[in-house]
């Protein structure tokens, strides 16, 4: 906690929320953070099982993306607060590597998870059939 003015406006009138480890400004009302002062900062990263793209458990398998499929196990993936649907979707975990390749629109899944994602198991991505999006309604 070494934080003594505020980077926005060089203000001194600081306020330090130690729970969450962030500062904030009490003239502009700026908020920021430092690594340092962040209470989690230190903590493992949870571990997702393998990548269902390459399979690789050797880096960081962390990006979780929805699917625009419906689980095989209902109450299982992501759900919509704002249109309401059941958490129902899909969900696939990639490595960094993975997700590149998404993003330059190469399909490269071959895996899904299947039930609870801390359990670790997988499904064939074949094996989703329905489809499953948002209402049709403003987000």
């Amino acid at each position: 906690m070494t934080q003594t003015t505020c980077p926005r406006c060089d203000c001194t009138t600081l306020k330090y929320q130690e729970n969450y480890g962030y500062w904030e400004c009490l003239d502009c009302g700026h908020v920021w953070a430092l690594d340092t002062d962040d209470p989690d900062y230190d903590e493992e990263p949870l571990d997702l099982g393998a990548c269902c793209g390459c399979g690789t458990r050797h880096s960081r398998v962390q990006n979780i993306l929805t699917l625009q499929k419906k689980a095989l196990i209902p109450g299982t993936g992501w759900s919509c607060f704002v249109c309401g649907i059941p958490a129902d979707g899909a969900i696939a975990i990639v490595c960094d590597n993975c997700l590149a390749q998404i993003e330059d629109g190469k399909q490269i899944l071959k895996q899904a998870v299947y039930g609870d994602v801390l359990d670790k198991k997988r499904c064939d991505i074949n094996l989703l059939t329905e489809d499953f999006r948002h209402k049709d309604i403003p987000h």
